[in-house]
């Protein structure tokens, strides 16, 4: 659809039988597949709630069922409450987007004091400031580790985490380990999009400097009270008194073959909450959806303006091939007539997913209580049988392999990140193998195809992955981008290097 087209006609605001049978028989089948022990899935349609349904159960061993009332982790989907209340206080003149970071947190540093100065909101918001992917994520939820540990100590500090570190508890602990932690910029702000829980950690900590009051209540005042969002919350508190709770699910690593096991408690941090500490039900979510299709509003409340949602939703960087990311949320400008804006979440016990058509006048989300549960791929199906689109249409269409190329030895190394994603790539003649030997991601074997310059896809399990090779100006490759991350190449002596901490990352 061109530009100024007219939008589709919006579908009837109702399910029709058939359709709420082939709704649920995709549901169905996703979450068999996927061995999902519960969730909870819900459309809206022309400003109507038109499925709200649990599958499975929230308590396994209990056998007590999954509804669209229990509460599941949302992660990172938090992200998009964080923007909408640094875009509140905009609106009210108590901060700009543009403004730099240090004017809001001056004792914010990074190894590159010039290009420090230029980081501003914006480049938090969408992961653009250069921040590469960093151990602090293990760092903020080091104390979670003795009830639910996440990988093997060994192979952590083989990769460069330090299963001993110190936790960090408070902004200023996170500000110090960013300001010492031995590591390099991926280049100047704007320059690269590279997700960074630590830039969402620190709007966080901005939000309460310039409102004077606490993170959690700037987000419930601003945001989840208007929007009468009643069971949403940061509080494990309430979580623990709360009537329908899910239990929380991981693989089970001992014996992966044997599906998963519960999990032994929600993981808390203290100093990154703004990047993914809301938990919540779909009926709750199910309201939020209206502030992406009604410009704002959801019922009578206007939660922020639509400049406001319209800049949050305006493509920004790009972070894959025809997607965007904007503030705190994902956009692909045309998805099928329209833009498509949405994001996902993971946790231990958490998969997550929100995502709206406004054009086609639709959303849809899914929360389980699985951690890696393909969560976008059980709301797919399901939204385009209410958007009338084709069941099994993708969100991300990858074009078809082409033919190898006589470079396919350039991409050949190892590439390494502090966050524990280390990868070894292998060039063959028509595909690179690449083997995972980091801390959560292990598969080994995957075979990726060209499929454009420097640019190689994959099929595992059912998913399509994608990888990019990065090359610097004398056109050398530096670094590869792996899902939302860039991860740098390295060179066989430095890898001892991360055991010994002397890594920079």
């Amino acid at each position: 659809m061109g530009r100024g087209a007219l939008p589709p006609p919006v579908p009837t605001p109702s399910l029709s039988r058939s359709e709420r049978r082939e709704v649920e028989r995709w549901v169905d089948r996703a979450a068999r597949r996927q061995r999902i022990p519960g969730l909870a899935l819900g459309l809206v349609r022309g400003g109507r709630t038109v499925l709200s349904q649990g599958w499975g159960y929230r308590d396994r061993e209990r056998r007590l069922p999954a509804t669209p009332r229990t509460m599941f982790g949302l992660a990172s989907v938090t992200k998009s409450f964080t923007a909408l209340a640094v875009l509140r206080l905009a609106e009210h003149g108590r901060l700009r987007v543009t403004d730099p970071v240090v004017r809001h947190l001056p004792e914010f540093r990074t190894p590159n004091p010039r290009w420090t100065r230029r980081i501003t909101l914006h480049h938090f918001l969408t992961h653009s400031s250069g921040l590469p992917p960093l151990p602090s994520i293990y760092y903020t939820a080091i104390r979670n580790f003795d009830r639910d540990p996440p990988y093997d100590p060994r192979v952590a500090r083989r990769v460069g985490i330090d299963p001993e570190h110190a936790p960090i508890d408070t902004v200023g602990q996170l500000l110090d380990f960013l300001g010492t932690e031995r590591y390099r910029l991926l280049g100047p702000p704007g320059a690269y999009f590279s997700y960074s829980n630590e830039g969402f950690g620190l709007l966080g900590a901005i939000v309460e400097r310039v409102s004077g009051r606490p993170y959690e209540a700037v987000v419930d005042a601003e945001v989840l009270r208007p929007a009468g969002m009643r069971s949403t919350t940061f509080d494990t508190g309430i979580l623990r008194r709360s009537p329908e709770v899910t239990v929380l699910y991981s693989p089970n690593r001992a014996h992966p073959t044997r599906g998963s096991v519960p999990s032994e408690a929600w993981w808390e941090t203290s100093c990154d909450r703004g990047a993914g500490g809301l938990r919540s039900s779909v009926e709750d979510l199910l309201r939020y959806l209206e502030i992406y299709l009604r410009g704002g509003r959801v019922g009578s409340e206007r939660i922020v303006s639509a400049s406001s949602v319209a800049r949050m939703t305006r493509p920004a960087i790009e972070a894959w091939p025809g997607t965007y990311y904007g503030y705190g949320v994902m956009v692909r400008p045309d998805f099928h007539g329209g833009p498509a804006i949405f994001h996902d979440g993971g946790l231990p016990g958490v998969a997550s997913q929100f995502r709206v058509l406004p054009r086609r006048g639709v959303g849809g989300v899914v929360l389980a209580n699985l951690e890696g549960a393909n969560a976008s791929r059980v709301l797919q199906g399901a939204l385009n049988l209410v958007a009338g689109l084709p069941e099994k249409t993708a969100l991300f269409e990858l074009p078809p392999p082409e033919p190898a190329t006589a470079r396919m030895a350039e991409y050949a190394g190892w590439y390494c990140s502090g966050e524990g994603i280390w990868l070894r790539a292998t060039a063959r003649s028509d595909h690179v193998r690449v083997d995972f030997h980091g801390v959560e991601v292990t598969q080994q074997g995957l075979t990726f195809r060209p499929i454009g310059r420097d640019r190689f896809s994959m099929t595992f399990r059912g998913a399509t992955g994608m990888i990019d090779f990065l090359r610097d100006a004398r056109g050398r490759i530096w670094a590869v981008r792996l899902g939302a991350r860039v991860v740098r190449r390295r060179a066989p002596a430095e890898l001892p290097r991360a055991r010994r901490g002397a890594m920079v990352w």
